[in-house]
C-alpha cells in the first residue's frame, strides 16, 4: 500500500462526485460571439470531447482556419504539427507550413520550406517573436541542413537561406530560441548553434557547429550510407532522442568562448542531448556525458535482470532540471513494459519514478508532456497521465473518435487532427495533496473508510480544551480535515508566533509536528473491546486510533492518518511542498518523519506475511523482554499475562517498536532455520526500502540528509548488524545442505545484503563513509569465504567495493576481467584503485601492475598513459614508474626517472650506484639526443660520488663508524667534513681526494671554505714544533729549512696536486688565509712554525714561473 500520496483516502466530509468515462464527438464546432472584442473575451472553452474520472479534454479557443482544416482532412502524406510558447501553432505538410494563432485564428499564413528529397517535419520549424515585432518570425530547416529564415510570417516571400554544411547528416530537432539563439541537432547528435544576426541592415542566421557528430558513420547522411552500406540500423549510442536547453541564457558569448569560458555570464545556457542508449550529453564549454540508464539501474528498485533500458524522450523543466523518459524492454516481447522518468539535477540522477504501461510502438514512441499536476505520455492515438506522487495511478485517454489523432501537445494544450486545439484539465474532484488512490492489488479505500476515529472528533471541542502546542496542532489538523482551512491556518499562525516568533518558535513547532506524528504510531485502537479506553485529555487526542479489529487494518489506518497529517503539514507550510528539497530545520523534521513512515511500512509488511511460527516466537520474545515490560503500561502487561490480550495485538499496537521484531528473529535459538529468517528480513526490508524511496521523494529528503551527523539511528544500525550475522549464518547453513538448498540460501543472503546496502546509502558521505565501507565489506566477504565468488563480485560491482573486485580478479588470475572492470568504471577511479592495491603489496603484484595493467598491452582507459600519470603523482612510485617506462620501451624517460631516484637516494650508497648505473644504461639504449648532456653529467656525478664513498680510507671509516659493505649517502661537503675531522692516519693522497670532493660543491663560497679547511687539516696533521727544532739543529742557512719542509705532509700535498695537473693558484689558499685561519691560530703563534709556512710560500712564489719544476725542487733551489 502506497501512502506517499493520499488521493485514495476518502474523508467523510469530502463531497461525492460521480465519475464517468466517456469519449464522444462534439455535435458541432464551438461558436464564438462575433460582437465581442478579442481583447475582452477569454479563450472559449466549449464542449467536452474526452472525459475520464480524472481528466477532461475540451475544445479551446476558436475553430481551426479553413486552410488548416483542409490540409488535415485531405492530407495524402505525412502531416506533423507543433505548438509554441508564443501562442502560435504550425502544421507542416510537404513543403507547406501553415501557421496560425491558437487563441484567435481567423486565417492561417502559408510559408514554403526549402526543397528536399526527404520529408519535412514540424520538429524543424520554430515560430517566435522578436523584440518589438507585431508578427512572429519563423525559421525552418530542411533535413539536409538548409536554414530558411522569415523575419515575419506575414511576408512569406521575404526569406533568407543559409546552409549549415552538415556533410550529409540529417537534421532531427530544432529548439525554440533563447537570447536570439537556437540549437539544431542531427540524428547523429551533432549540435549546431543558430544565431540571429543583422549585418548591414540585412537579417539572417549564422551557423556554428558546437560539437562534431558521434559514431564512425557520423559524417554520412542517410542517402550516402544507403548507397554504400545498404539499409542498416543506427547504433543506439549515436541515435538522437531529443535535444533541450537548460539554464536560459546565451549559449556562446560574443567572443566565441564557451558558456563556461571568458565572457559568459552566470546564466549561460547548456545544450543537452539524449541518445537512444540512455547517455545524456551535456555540452557547455566542454562535453560531459551522464549514463542515465546505468544510474537508473543502480538506484533502488531499478535492478531488473535481463532487461535493456532505452531512452524515449527528454524534456527540460523551468527550474533547470532535465526529465529523461526511458523504457525497460524485457528480452521477450510483452504487452506491458516498465517506464521510468528520471530527474537529472546538477549532473546526476536525483530520483526516478517507475510504472507499468503499454509497450511503445516502434514507429510512434511516446512523447513526454509536462503538465501542472502530472506528467503525460502521448502517442497519436493515446494520452496517459502519470502522477509522480503515485506513478502506478494512471489515467488513460483513448482517441476513439473516427479519424482523430493527436498531432502535438504543450502544457495543457493539445492539437487534435479532428477537433483542433483542445485543453486538458482535471475533473471537478482532482487528486489534490490530501487524497490518493490505493495501490494496485490492495483493498479498496471504502473498506476502511469509517475505521479512523479522527473523523468523529469535534475540532471545536479539541481547540477549546487544548492548552499545549501538541493539542493545538491536532485541532488545526482536524479543522483541515473538515475543510475549514481558515481556522486551521489561524491556529498554525498562532503556534508560529504570526511570523514574528523567531527561529525558536519555528523549531518548537517542527518538534511538535514530529511528536504528533509519533503518537499516531502507538495509538490504541478504539473499536477493540480488549483494550481499555482512556479518557481524552488536552493534547492526547488519538489521531491514529482505529475501530478495526485486525492488526493489519489498524496499521493501515495509522498509515492513512499519518499521510493525512503530512499532507496538512505541507499545505500549512510546516514542510516543503511535495518533491521539493528540504533544507535546514525542515530537513531534520522531514528525516524524522521519514523514519516513522518506514516503521509503519515495516509493521505492515510483517503483518502481510503468511502465518509463521517464527514470527509468533519473535512476538512472544519481544513481549516478554525486560525492555518491553518496563516501557509498557501495567494494565497492558497484566492483560497479556492473563490471556485477555494477545501478545501479537500488544506488540503491533506500538508500531514504533517494529524493528525489535526483526532483532528478536535474529536472536531466536539455533533450531530456527536461517533461510526462513532471511526471507522474512527480505520481505520487511524491501517494503521499508519502497517506503523510504516514495516518502523520501514526497518529503524532499535526500539520501545524505536521512542520516544524522553520527550516522543512522541506533535501531537501524542494529538491524544492519543483525543482517550481517544472518548473512554469515545463512551461508554457513547452506554449505552443509544440498545443492538446491545452498543455492536458495545464497540467493536469499545476497538479496538481504543488497537491501541492507541500499538502506545504508545515507551513510555515503564524507563524515560517515567509513561506516558504509565497513558494512559493505562485512556483508560481501562472507560470500567469498563460502565460495560464492560470483555473487560476491556482483554485489561488489553494484555497490562499488572496488578493492574486493581487484583482490578476487588477481587471486583468480582473471586479469582480463579486471581490465574490463577498469574500463567500465574508469570514471569512478577503479584503475587508480587497482594500481594502488597492486603497488602496496609489491613483489609479484607490482610485477602484474607493470607488465599487465600498465604495459603496452593494457586496455583502453586503463593503459600506459593513465598508469604513467598515476605513477608520476607520488614520489614513492618512481621505481615502478621507471619499470613501467622500460616495459613500454621509453628508455629516455626511464633514464630520467632512474637518474632522479639516484639523486634522491640518501639511505644506501649501493642503491644510489645501482640506480645511476641503470640510468646510464637506459640513456645509452635510448636516443642520445633526447637525454642530452645534462642527464649524463648528473649520472656521472652520482657514480663518482659512489666511487668516493667506496674509496674512503679505513682510518676515516673507523673514526666515523661507517659500514664497509654499505652506508648512507653523504653529500660531497659532508665527506669533506669527515676528512677534515679525522684525527690521523691520512696521507697526502687522502687529502687529495678531499680536495677533489670539494670541487663537486656548487656553492663557490662553501667550496673555497672547504678547500681552506682541508689544507688546514693537512697542516695540523704534522708536528711543526719538531720540524722547527730539526731545522734549527741542522745548522744555519737554507739547508735546515729545506729538509724540514720536504718531510711535511702539507708540502707533499702541494707536490701531489701539482704532479696530478692541479692548478695551485686555484686550489692552494693564499698565505693570509692560512695564517688567519681559526684552526691554525695556536700553531702559527709559534714564530718558527710561522716562519716555515711563510718560507715555503715564498719559495713557491719565487719559482712559480718555472712551471716544469716541482714544488720540492723549487724549495731545494731556493
Amino acid at each position: 500500500m502506497d501512502f506517499s500520496n493520499t488521493s485514495g483516502i476518502k474523508s467523510p466530509f469530502s463531497p461525492r462526485v460521480r465519475q464517468s468515462i466517456a469519449g464522444r464527438r462534439p455535435s458541432g464546432p464551438s461558436s464564438a460571439k462575433k460582437n465581442q472584442s478579442k481583447y475582452t473575451q477569454g479563450p472559449q472553452t466549449g464542449e467536452i470531447i474526452y472525459k475520464t474520472p480524472l481528466t477532461i479534454i475540451e475544445t479551446y479557443g476558436t475553430p481551426l482556419p479553413v486552410m488548416v482544416t483542409e490540409a488535415l482532412t485531405f492530407a495524402s502524406g505525412a502531416v506533423s504539427a507543433r505548438l509554441y510558447e508564443c501562442g502560435w501553432c504550425v502544421v507542416v505538410r510537404g513543403r507547406r507550413v501553415l501557421a496560425w494563432q491558437r487563441d484567435d485564428a481567423p486565417a492561417a499564413w502559408e510559408l514554403q520550406l526549402p526543397q528536399t528529397d526527404l520529408a519535412h517535419k514540424a520538429d524543424l520549424v520554430v515560430l517566435f517573436y522578436e523584440d518589438g515585432a507585431q508578427m512572429p518570425s519563423c525559421i525552418g530547416v530542411s533535413p539536409e541542413g538548409t536554414v530558411r529564415y522569415w523575419a515575419s510570417v506575414a511576408a512569406p516571400g521575404s526569406c533568407v537561406d543559409t546552409s549549415c554544411e552538415l556533410q550529409g547528416q540529417e537534421c532531427d530537432r530544432l529548439t525554440e530560441p533563447q537570447a536570439d539563439q537556437l540549437v539544431l541537432a542531427t540524428t547523429t547528435c551533432t549540435a549546431v548553434l543558430l544565431t540571429l544576426q543583422n549585418v548591414d541592415g540585412r537579417a539572417g542566421v549564422a551557423c556554428r557547429t558546437l560539437r562534431p557528430p558521434s559514431g564512425w558513420l557520423g559524417g554520412l547522411g542517410r542517402r550516402v550510407s544507403l548507397l554504400f552500406f545498404g539499409s542498416m540500423p543506427q547504433h543506439a549510442d549515436t541515435k538522437l532522442v531529443n535535444v533541450a536547453l537548460v539554464s536560459p541564457g546565451p549559449i556562446l558569448s560574443e567572443g566565441g568562448e564557451g558558456a563556461g569560458g571568458p565572457g559568459a555570464g552566470a546564466g549561460a545556457g547548456c545544450v543537452a542531448l539524449l541518445t537512444h542508449s540512455g547517455v545524456l550529453q551535456l555540452w557547455q564549454d566542454k562535453l560531459t556525458e551522464i549514463d542515465v540508464a546505468d544510474a537508473v539501474m543502480k538506484m533502488p528498485g531499478g535492478g531488473c535482470a535481463g532487461v535493456e533500458l532505452v531512452a524515449l524522450e527528454l524534456a527540460a523543466r523551468a527550474d533547470g532540471a532535465l526529465l529523461a523518459l526511458l523504457a525497460a524492454l524485457p528480452p521477450h516481447r510483452e504487452p506491458t513494459v516498465r517506464y521510468v522518468l528520471a530527474t537529472v539535477v546538477g549532473g546526476a540522477v536525483a530520483r526516478c519514478w517507475w510504472w507499468r504501461g503499454a509497450g511503445p510502438e516502434p514507429d510512434a514512441p511516446p512523447r513526454l508532456l509536462l503538465a501542472e499536476r502530472s506528467h503525460a505520455l502521448y502517442t497519436p492515438t493515446r494520452l496517459v497521465n502519470v502522477y509522480s506522487s503515485s506513478p502506478e495511478q494512471q489515467d488513460a485517454v483513448e482517441l476513439a473518435a473516427e479519424g482523430d489523432r493527436l498531432l502535438a501537445a504543450r502544457g495543457a494544450l493539445l492539437l487534435s487532427a479532428r477537433h483542433g486545439v483542445l485543453r486538458m484539465r482535471h475533473a471537478l474532484q482532482p487528486p489534490d495533496e490530501s487524497m490518493c488512490d490505493s495501490a494496485p492489488g490492495s483493498p479498496g479505500a471504502d473498506m476502511y473508510e469509517g475505521n479512523l476515529s479522527l473523523y468523529e472528533i469535534d475540532p471545536h471541542e479539541v481547540s477549546a480544551t487544548s492548552t499545549d502546542a501538541r493539542g493545538k496542532l491536532k485541532s488545526a489538523f482536524l479543522f483541515h480535515l473538515r475543510r475549514d482551512h481558515h481556522a486551521a491556518m489561524a491556529i498554525v499562525q498562532e503556534l508560529s508566533g504570526g511570523g514574528g516568533g523567531g527561529a525558536a518558535r519555528a523549531e518548537a513547532l517542527q518538534r511538535t509536528l514530529v511528536a504528533v506524528a509519533a503518537e499516531i504510531l502507538d495509538d490504541v485502537p478504539n473499536g477493540d473491546p480488549r483494550w481499555k479506553q482512556r479518557a481524552r485529555s488536552s493534547g492526547r487526542v488519538p489521531l491514529g486510533s482505529s475501530s478495526a479489529l485486525q492488526e493489519a487494518a489498524q496499521v493501515r489506518d495509522k498509515q492513512r492518518a499519518l499521510a493525512l497529517l503530512l499532507a496538512f503539514a505541507q499545505r500549512a507550510g510546516l514542510l516543503p511542498p511535495p518533491e521539493q528539497e528540504a533544507s535546514g530545520e525542515a530537513a531534520e523534521t522531514a528525516a524524522a518523519l521519514l523514519v516513522l513512515c518506514c516503521r509503519l511500512a515495516l509493521a505492515a509488511a510483517l503483518l502481510a506475511l503468511p502465518p509463521s511460527p517464527l514470527l509468533d516466537r519473535a512476538v512472544n520474545k519481544v513481549m516478554s523482554s525486560a525492555e518491553t515490560q518496563a516501557e509498557e503500561e501495567e494494565e497492558v502487561v497484566a492483560a497479556v499475562a492473563a490471556g485477555v490480550l494477545p501478545a501479537r495485538a500488544a506488540v503491533f499496537r506500538r508500531v514504533s517498536r517494529a524493528p525489535r521484531l526483526l532483532l528478536a528473529l535474529r536472536d531466536l535459538p539455533d533450531p530456527a532455520p536461517a533461510a526462513d529468517i532471511v526471507n522474512i528480513f527480505n520481505s520487511a526490508l524491501a517494503a521499508v526500502q519502497r517506503a523510504r524511496a516514495a516518502w523520501g521523494a514526497r518529503l524532499g529528503v535526500a539520501a545524505a540528509a536521512a542520516a544524522g551527523a553520527a550516522g543512522l539511528d541506533p535501531e537501524q544500525r542494529a538491524l544492519h548488524r543483525a543482517a550481517v550475522s544472518l548473512v554469515q549464518r545463512s551461508l554457513s547453513d547452506g554449505s552443509g545442505a544440498g545443492a538446491g538448498a545452498a543455492a536458495a540460501a545464497a540467493e536469499g543472503a545476497a538479496r538481504l545484503a543488497e537491501l541492507v546496502l541500499l538502506d545504508a546509502a545515507a551513510l555515503r558521505r564524507a563524515a560517515t563513509d567509513h561506516l558504509y565501507e565497513a558494512l559493505r565489506r562485512d556483508l560481501i566477504l562472507p560470500f567469498m569465504s563460502a565460495g560464492e565468488t560470483e555473487r560476491a563480485l556482483a554485489l561488489a560491482e553494484k555497490f562499488g567495493e572496488f578493492e574486493l573486485l581487484i583482490q578476487a580478479c588477481v587471486q583468480r588470475g582473471q586479469l582480463g576481467r579486471l581490465r574490463d572492470y577498469m574500463h567500465k568504471y574508469q570514471d569512478q577511479g577503479l584503475p587508480e584503485a587497482a594500481y594502488a592495491w597492486l603497488a602496496s603489496r609489491g613483489g609479484r603484484h607490482a610485477a602484474l601492475l607493470v607488465r599487465q595493467l600498465a604495459g603496452a598491452g593494457a586496455g583502453e582507459g586503463a593503459g600506459a598513459a593513465r598508469a604513467a600519470a598515476w605513477l608520476r603523482a607520488a614520489p614513492g612510485r618512481k621505481p615502478l614508474l621507471a619499470l613501467q617506462q622500460l616495459e613500454v620501451r621509453e628508455h629516455a624517460a626511464a633514464a630520467a626517472a632512474l637518474a632522479a631516484m639516484a639523486d634522491e637516494e640518501t639511505e644506501s650508497v649501493n642503491r644510489m650506484t645501482t640506480m645511476a648505473s641503470l640510468a646510464k644504461l637506459c640513456a645509452l639504449a635510448g636516443d642520445e639526443e633526447a637525454g642530452g648532456g645534462a642527464l649524463r653529467r648528473r649520472v656521472e656525478a652520482r657514480l663518482a660520488l659512489g666511487e668516493q664513498h667506496a674509496a674512503l680510507p679505513r682510518a676515516l671509516r673507523l673514526h666515523h663508524g661507517l659500514d664497509a659493505a654499505d652506508a648512507r649517502v653523504h653529500a660531497p661537503d659532508e665527506l669533506v667534513q669527515m676528512y677534515v675531522q679525522c684525527g690521523g692516519g691520512l696521507t697526502e693522497y687522502d687529502y687529495k681526494k678531499a680536495l677533489d670532493l670539494a670541487e663537486s660543491v656548487r656553492d663557490p663560497e662553501l667550496r673555497d671554505d672547504l678547500r681552506l679547511r682541508v689544507w688546514c687539516a693537512c697542516i695540523r696533521h704534522d708536528d711543526w714544533a719538531g720540524a722547527a727544532a730539526a731545522g734549527a739543529g741542522a745548522g744555519a742557512g737554507a739547508g735546515g729549512e729545506r729538509d724540514a719542509l720536504q718531510d711535511r705532509l702539507f708540502f707533499k700535498l702541494i707536490d701531489l696536486v701539482h704532479v696530478m695537473g692541479g692548478d695551485l693558484e686555484l686550489v692552494l689558499p693564499p698565505l693570509e688565509d692560512i695564517l688567519t685561519a681559526p684552526e691554525l691560530a695556536e700553531l702559527v703563534g709559534d714564530p718558527r712554525t710561522h716562519y716555515l709556512i711563510k718560507y715555503g710560500y715564498e719559495c713557491l712564489d719565487a719559482r712559480a714561473p718555472a712551471a716544469a719544476a716541482t714544488p720540492e725542487q723549487m724549495m731545494i733551489e731556493a
